[in-house]
């Protein structure tokens, strides 16, 4: 384990770094879309590849991204349009 901030994304996304320069293969479960600022998936497969790291990408037949209960918690507070 390595120590971070949950909170800090840029913390989360060194730890990501780290963990994936160490790996001779990573497996991503993702849609293919590009990141959005909240899901370092996009990064993180990118990062892999630029690094000759092979990724194995899924994305199971009917899958589809739904709005996490934080993420519907946020927009509720926040209103419409914001």
């Amino acid at each position: 384990m390595l120590p971070f901030d949950p909170l800090d994304r840029d913390a989360c996304v060194t730890v990501d770094e780290q963990l994936v320069s160490g790996c001779a293969r990573a497996l991503a479960v993702w849609d293919g879309s590009a990141s959005c600022g909240r899901d370092a998936t996009a990064h993180m497969v990118a990062y892999a590849r630029a690094r000759g790291i092979p990724v194995e990408v899924v994305w199971p037949a009917g899958a589809a991204r739904e709005p996490s209960d934080r993420a519907l918690r946020l927009s509720a507070t926040r209103g419409p349009g914001r």
